[in-house]
């Protein structure tokens, strides 16, 4: 699989405009292809800023999360949006000149969007798009990549009825292909003054091209989660 980064130029808050960059910038985009493209800039793009100095970032937090883990040994409280654990319910200082800068408004409908435009400009008939973000993960320093909304290919690769190597059948094994794709993106896409943000996966295994809304393949309702007994306290 290869993983190639496309350094643009900046994308300037409160808002610009990314398809201009799309068109510049990414010129190879060929059959099979999967996009990793910042949330950040599709927010910059959707004009989702607001000025820091005119902002109130504790009630902004509040708002944009699903819900609020609180933590007095901290000074912010752990949030959950769009269905991850997100730092600060995924609002950013950084990179925002003066702004705070938001989620994308919805980011399926966002991928859905960028990859017919690239369907439709380079002729393919498969291709996939990932709007990804970055977050901490129990028991770990550092941020890893993860996904906010994708579109294109099937997120999940499932092992259930194949034999593994010595004929054993898999019962419950799949794969969460969608965050790791995510995750690797966001290696060559870097944190901080890369200016990287837009990857191209190419060659990818085993990915299944498909349309259609399929997030609930992947998400899993809070009522089901294994680690729900982490945060149901909080559940509204």
């Amino acid at each position: 699989m290869q993983v190639i980064p496309i350094k643009t130029r900046i994308l300037t808050p409160p808002q610009d405009d990314l398809l201009t960059v799309i068109n510049e910038y990414l010129t190879d985009v060929q059959e099979g292809d999967i996009i990793a493209i910042s949330s950040k800039v599709v927010a910059i793009h959707e004009g989702c800023c607001v000025p820091h100095a005119e902002s109130d970032k504790e009630d902004l937090v509040a708002a944009e999360a699903d819900f609020i883990i609180p933590r007095p040994y901290w000074n912010v409280p752990l949030t959950v949006t769009r269905h991850a654990f997100l730092g600060a319910s995924g609002i950013d200082e950084s990179n925002g000149g003066g702004y705070l800068v938001l989620l994308p408004k919805d980011s399926f409908a966002a991928a859905k969007r960028f990859c017919e435009h690239l369907k439709a400009r380079f002729n393919l008939t498969s291709l996939g798009v990932i709007i990804t973000d970055s977050h901490s993960t129990p028991f770990r320093y550092g941020a890893t990549g993860v996904s906010l909304g994708w579109y294109g290919f099937a997120p999940i690769e499932d092992h259930r009825g194949r034999p593994d190597l010595f004929g054993r059948e898999i019962q419950y094994e799949r794969s969460n292909l969608v965050d790791g794709l995510a995750a690797a993106a966001t290696v060559v896409a870097g944190e901080v003054d890369e200016c990287v943000p837009l990857v191209v996966l190419r060659d990818v295994p085993r990915v299944v091209y498909q349309e259609g809304d399929t997030k609930d393949d992947l998400f899993v309702p809070y009522a089901e989660d294994t680690f729900r007994v982490l945060y149901e306290k909080w559940l509204e």
